[in-house]
């Protein structure tokens, strides 16, 4: 039996479209080296962009560097961007090449560098393989697979889905302040008991809201309040908030529960309950635009909420 460890490809056909595209960006410019530079960029780009959109990836191909008769003039660039993902760059090869040298002013802010073999007359375009960082020298026999490409895009594609979602669930004080609540956030007298209630809510603040958080697993599940107090002066850019947990089902809280304010320079606040507590909470300021993050945290199962002033 014969076996083959040869790489999958892909060819495309450069089509009158993709020449037109190339001619259009160099129509301009005298400089035949530069203006060869260009055009083969131009049909790589092409070429990718034909590519991802077979595989099923949403590209903004008029957005990039590369389509733009400025950019291409003062940089050596073959950038198409990826929706949702990133900007890659597209090199193009002539047949027989073993060495390619990735221009410095391509070697930040992109998620791979993908190698175009155009054939000697430029009317078929393979790709061959890729690279997710820039190097110095890079050997062609020594590309990543295409179909290691597609598995390292759709997890790009998963990361900076999770990162949006996360991103999108930052919770907004100020809009709180202005009557605009979040899901899943209710006024603390729907979510506690009265005589809970009648513990800690003494003050009259801005707004006051809670939210009802699971930890734990099975048996050992447990459910509390994180009840959110927040108050501002109308000239203050400086926002006082009071964050309290609380049992929700029970008087007291189980002991060793931790709440941990977090700001974005890393340091920290924790307060950890002790036998019979039936409430535990911390206090500070914040001012506008500030974010921290509030985690409650029992044995081994924690929940972080994430939050801006």
């Amino acid at each position: 039996m014969n076996s083959t460890t040869q790489k999958l490809s892909f060819t495309v056909n450069l089509s009158f479209e993709a020449h037109s595209i190339a001619q259009e960006l160099v129509s301009q410019i005298s400089n035949k080296i530069k203006s060869q530079q260009i055009y083969l960029n131009s049909l790589a780009v092409f070429a990718v962009n034909h590519y991802l959109l077979c595989m099923g990836f949403e590209t903004d191909y008029l957005e990039g560097d590369s389509r733009n008769p400025v950019a291409v003039q003062l940089m050596n660039v073959a950038d198409l961007i990826i929706k949702d993902i990133g900007k890659l760059e597209c090199i193009p090869i002539l047949a027989e090449t073993e060495v390619v040298e990735i221009p410095p002013e391509v070697w930040e802010d992109r998620v791979g560098y993908v190698f175009v073999e155009l054939n000697d007359s430029l009317k078929e375009a393979k790709i061959l393989g890729f690279t997710p960082q820039a190097a110095d020298k890079i050997y062609l026999n020594r590309l990543e697979s295409l179909e290691d490409f597609l598995v390292y895009l759709t997890e790009l594609e998963v990361i900076e889905s999770v990162e949006a979602e996360t991103t999108s669930h930052i919770i907004s004080f100020r809009q709180w302040l202005d009557g605009v609540i979040d899901t899943g956030w209710q006024k603390v007298d729907e979510l506690l008991k009265p005589q809970q209630l009648g513990l800690a809510f003494k003050n009259e603040v801005s707004i006051t809201r809670g939210q009802k958080i699971d930890l734990g697993m099975h048996f050992e599940k447990i459910s509390v309040a994180l009840v959110m107090k927040v108050m501002s002066e109308s000239k203050s850019e400086e926002v006082d908030i009071l964050t309290q947990l609380y049992p929700v089902g029970e008087m007291a809280l189980p002991e060793g529960i931790k709440l941990v304010i977090g700001d974005e320079v890393g340091e920290s606040l924790e307060v950890v309950s002790r036998q019979d507590d039936n409430w535990i909470q911390s206090e500070f300021s914040a001012e506008s635009g500030e974010r921290f993050s509030i985690t409650v945290v029992y044995g081994d199962s924690e929940v972080k909420k994430e939050f801006e002033v």
